[in-house]
């Protein structure tokens, strides 16, 4: 429906304090035939004397809004802040793209936190969960790679609720917390997270998290030398990056690493999944250890450690993606598992024995595009001493093949586990 006599127009109301109210904004709502208006905004608008209709939910409030249209009446929309900044101004422009919008500028609560902090928004991610379904994960991975980070909260997303979850994985940011800015009551609260995470706070804040040390957003896959090594077994660099490419992680992405070992995957998974989580299951209590200091080492605060085997999946988030590097006996049981957890999770099991290599291959008979890989590499070595032609003390350099390791990759159907073994496949046959 075209109103082409008539407009809306889109009216910032600032944040809050009547003195912040601009002269614009002022005349624009006394020329309004009328208004729409949060409730808890009512007060900035009730002076001027004009018809008021509270706004609800926003299919019901637009259906009013274009009944007023229809009559001929000049519509405003009171929002509050500035209308450029997570208003309704692109909400009612998909919904009325025939008529013209007239935009009101004002003084937004991000000004405000940033004028009583002394800061700039020009170098801020400014993000806003108010209202919206920003997982943690997402949270805390703009925080850990930003600078500066703002964030709008709401009710179910407040500033302890943020502050939790970046004390929760070690990310120690310095907080300001604004609340009711402008009004007589106003204040400000600085911190870390961990201080603040049990703080009560007025919904509708604003938090402001500087991070002095933020991590590269595409950071390098780590090498071998860079881990901290004991005995612990680690899958190395080259089968690690084979392993990786047949994952195909996204920066979301839930990544579980069974039987992480000294952590090579999670670590290195960790980085490629800045947004996502890292779930490493490990039951030796040397390898534990091991995982620990290389997830401080590398500062892998969405990396996430627990002990046990295949009874401890029972509590990890639901996977996009599994790794098994080893399972203790307990390959059957974890596949199984992993298949009950739903259909399209990507598996990637490394196996080195037969015994590993033969049931992998069995159990993914069951899942769906089952694929296998073998990685040889070889490595050179410096031999010292004498031979024919040499010379004395003559270096040399040989290729040392290391143990094949076979990457068998698929994807779950989520058949709740039942049968995970699927349609008997046709038996594996070696070449001695």
């Amino acid at each position: 429906m075209k109103h082409s006599d008539n407009k809306i127009t889109v009216v910032s109301l600032g944040p809050g304090g009547e003195e912040w109210l601009t002269p614009a904004a002022a005349r624009a709502l006394r020329e309004a035939g009328c208004v729409f208006v949060a409730e808890r905004c009512a007060s900035l608008v009730k002076w001027a004397g004009v018809d008021m209709e509270t706004i609800g939910s926003l299919e019901e409030t637009f259906s009013r809004i274009e009944a007023r249209l229809e009559r001929g009446i000049v519509v405003a929309v009171a929002v509050s802040g500035d209308a450029g900044v997570f208003s309704l101004l692109p909400r009612l422009g998909k919904r009325f793209p025939d008529l013209p919008i007239a935009v009101i500028p004002g003084v937004s609560s991000l000004q405000a936190l940033c004028a009583a902090l002394g800061e700039t928004w020009a170098d801020a991610e400014i993000v806003s969960v108010h209202g919206r379904q920003v997982p943690p994960p997402r949270v805390a991975g703009l925080v850990a790679h930003n600078g500066k980070t703002i964030f709008f909260c709401g009710p179910d997303r407040h500033p302890a609720w943020i502050c939790r979850i970046l004390a929760d994985r070690g990310i120690d940011a310095e907080i300001a917390v604004g609340e009711r800015l402008t009004y007589p009551d106003g204040r400000v609260t600085k911190g870390r997270p961990v201080q603040l995470a049990d703080g009560v706070f007025d919904p509708l804040s604003l938090v402001l998290a500087r991070n002095p040390a933020p991590l590269p957003l595409l950071a390098n896959r780590p090498e071998d030398w860079e881990f901290l090594r004991a005995k612990v077994p680690m899958t190395r660099q080259e089968v690690r990056t084979m392993a990786l490419d047949l994952l195909g992680l996204s920066p979301d992405s839930v990544l579980w690493d069974i039987g992480a070992g000294t952590g090579s995957v999670s670590v290195a998974g960790a980085r490629l999944c800045p947004f996502g989580e890292v779930h490493a299951l490990e039951r030796s209590a040397e390898a534990l250890d091991l995982l620990r200091a290389n997830k401080e080492k590398f500062r892998a605060y969405n990396l996430f450690i627990h002990e046990g085997s295949a009874a401890a999946l029972e509590d990890l988030p639901v996977p996009t993606h599994v790794f098994v590097g080893g399972s203790g006996g307990e390959l059957r049981r974890m596949l199984a598992h992993v298949q009950g957890r739903g259909a399209d999770i990507r598996v990637v099991v490394s196996a080195v024995t037969l015994g590993t290599l033969c049931a992998a291959f069995e159990v993914l008979g069951g899942f769906r595009g089952r694929d296998v890989l073998q990685v040889s590499v070889s490595r050179g070595k410096v031999l010292m001493g004498t031979g024919v032609g040499l010379g004395v003390g003559t270096e040399n350099v040989v290729m040392t093949g290391q143990n094949p390791v076979t990457l068998l990759s698929a994807w779950t159907t989520g058949n709740d586990g039942e049968n995970p073994a699927g349609p008997s496949p046709a038996p594996l046959s070696f070449n001695v």
